[in-house]
């Protein structure tokens, strides 16, 4: 087995240090989630969202130790990392609202009689979570899969291993069924062996290239729900702005937030040519200039 350990990208103190998942275990953990599901789909309603709901509730109670250990693992400020652990909390409400709002049983008159939609749960859903947002992203999809009656396996990112540690942990707190919510820890390997596990959909948030691959290997599995959340590269147009030195404070938080390791992050800065345009170039270099780089625990963040 391999083993790889998760450092303080400011000081290199260790984290969290263990072993990646072999092909056998990973199967394992998608053969519990198989066995699992059944129970699980055939659950009401009342009880998956109780589920969630006690899972939330230890996200609550946890919530500065999820923090602290999303900063000591990503290096970002405590003031990110709450805001992150507070996503945590919400997305489980929001959840239950789209749930509530997309699903269900509804039947219509139709030309040629009535019509009836109905949904079901769908299957075993393989996660596979990224580093900049080691808690919010994934958590973003393993919560509506199991309000949907799906069971998950959950790998984190090899650079964020101790957020898995704290998801699954706070999952076992909840009390949910067993085999229900699984993680296994590893990098590419141990993601290929999920792969091939036998899944039903991919949940995944990173690169571009990784998503382009993923749909070329279920392109043959059609009944394979893909959710794929790629990189982006987006644009700042700014036009006609008055106050350089405002501007330059938005251009500056939108590039640089996360270190700019966002999907969202300003990639681009597009602006009129002449005094103005040059103007606001020229301020956004000045405040580039100011930045710091320091511990998650620097004072002031």
């Amino acid at each position: 087995m391999t083993t790889f350990t998760s450092t303080d990208p400011a000081t290199g103190a260790a984290n969290w240090q263990g072993e990646a998942a072999s092909p056998a275990q990973v199967q394992s953990a998608a053969d519990a989630a198989r066995a699992a599901f059944p129970d699980w789909a055939d659950r009401p309603r009342q009880d998956r969202i109780d589920a969630v709901r006690r899972y939330q509730a230890v996200l609550k109670d946890r919530a500065p130790q999820i923090a602290e250990a999303i900063s000591r693992e990503t290096g970002k400020p405590l003031w990110e990392t709450k805001t992150e652990a507070a996503a945590m909390i919400g997305k489980v409400d929001i959840s239950i609202r789209a749930y509530d709002e997309r699903t269900g049983e509804r039947t219509a008159d139709t030309a040629f009689g009535r019509a009836t939609l109905r949904h079901r749960p769908h299957g075993v859903a393989a996660v596979l979570g990224p580093f900049n947002f080691p808690g919010h992203l994934p958590n973003g999809h393993i919560v509506p899969a199991l309000l949907a009656g799906d069971t998950v396996v959950f790998k984190p990112s090899e650079e964020t291993p101790l957020i898995g540690q704290v998801m699954a942990e706070a999952f076992a707190a909840a009390d949910l069924p067993t085999g229900v919510v699984n993680v296994v820890q590893g990098g590419r390997e141990t993601g290929a062996a999920l792969l091939d596990a036998g899944i039903d959909a991919l949940m995944f948030t990173g690169s571009g290239a990784a998503g382009a691959y993923f749909r070329k290997k279920f392109a043959d599995d059609p009944h394979v729900i893909l959710a794929l959340e790629l990189g982006g590269n987006n644009p700042l147009v700014v036009w006609d702005a008055a106050d350089a030195q405002a501007v330059a404070g938005i251009v500056v938080q939108s590039a640089f937030v996360t270190t700019g390791q966002r999907c969202s992050c300003a990639r681009r800065l597009i602006v009129p040519e002449g005094a103005q345009g040059d103007a606001i170039v020229d301020a956004v270099a000045a405040l580039s200039d100011r930045l710091t780089f320091a511990p998650w625990d620097s004072d002031p963040e």
